[in-house]
């Protein structure tokens, strides 16, 4: 299998009656495993680059290729079978039960009735809805756990690709955050390929190994979030994603990235973050508690090294 999972060739496309393409000569590679996040305003085009993936939106120009082959070689249907989506809407079968929502695509694959409970009661686990909601429908559910059920649903089939278009957009603030972070856990451990949606520049950064700046049909920038934060391509980018927010920059570097070895064992009166969290979770907390330092501890809770404020300084002064 490629280890490119969508790659766009010279990829346009012009609506009827518009003076200009929506997305125009666009050349992109997404490797396999990656969690890309596409960013803009309204009508700079992202929709359309990942509408055109799973061909509910047909290109003008150019070639896409999923790991290797031409999407214009496969079925329309058997092409959206391969790959997950999910939107904003939902879009759950109101008249089906949750269980038999997530089954949609299994059955029509012809999937044994054992292997689809299975891979139900595995996703219903994996998206954290408790399995006592199999026999509810969608009106019973609040907007975050019918969003997990369409997350649930789209991995149903087991893709590589999931596409996803401001999933989150119409849900709460706090239940949005918990989503953000549970579907990025999913995944790492999963190791899906993620095309996502989005206006929200903080979710964009969070979620994304990569991300896409996109203005007027045109990428203007495609790399890590602290790269774009730390490198702007334009003026464009620099406005749009805040790039002088020194906070934000702390918000993208996990403690393990930056941490120095630890000369002496913890105090017990020692603040510890796990290695994953960002450095500005150390500097809430050296502000909050006025420690010398915060110590750094992997999954099996051992310490590992230290966070201080000088660093933060150098860190932002650089």
């Amino acid at each position: 299998m490629s280890k490119e999972a969508i790659i766009f060739e010279q990829v346009s496309k012009t609506f009827p009656k518009s003076a200009n393409p929506s997305v125009n000569e666009t050349s992109l590679i997404i490797p396999q495993g990656s969690f890309v996040t596409i960013l803009g305003a309204s009508g700079c085009g992202k929709t359309t680059l990942l509408k055109m993936v799973n061909r509910i939106i047909e290109p003008t120009a150019g070639t896409i290729s999923i790991f290797g082959k031409d999407i214009r070689s496969l079925p329309v249907t058997e092409l959206r079978r391969s790959i997950g989506y999910v939107i904003q809407q939902v879009g759950l079968f109101p008249h089906l039960s949750i269980e038999q929502n997530i089954a949609t695509v299994p059955n029509i694959l012809g999937w044994e009735r054992q292997k689809t409970a299975e891979r139900i009661d595995y996703l219903m686990d994996l998206v954290h809805l408790p399995a006592s909601y199999k026999k509810l429908y969608p009106r019973q559910l609040s907007g975050g756990q019918q969003q997990r059920v369409g997350i649930a649903r789209a991995m149903a089939g087991d893709p590589a690709i999931l596409l996803m278009d401001e999933p989150f957009g119409a849900i709460d603030a706090i239940t949005r955050t918990k989503l953000q972070d549970d579907f990025k856990q999913i995944q790492r451990e999963l190791g899906k390929t993620v095309l996502f949606v989005t206006h929200d520049v903080e979710e964009a950064m969070k979620l994304g190994d990569h991300m896409i700046v996109m203005n007027e049909g045109t990428i203007q920038q495609y790399d890590t979030p602290l790269a774009i934060m730390s490198n702007p391509n334009n003026a464009f980018v620099s406005q749009l994603i805040q790039a002088d927010d020194l906070f934000q920059q702390l918000h993208l570097i996990r403690a393990e990235e930056k941490m120095i070895a630890l000369e002496e064992p913890a105090g017990s009166d020692i603040p510890r973050i796990p290695a994953g969290d960002s450095l500005k979770s150390a500097l809430q907390i050296l502000l909050q508690q006025n420690v010398p330092y915060v110590a750094v501890e992997n999954k099996e809770h051992e310490i590992i090294g230290k966070i201080t404020l000088e660093q933060l300084k150098l860190q932002n002064g650089r």
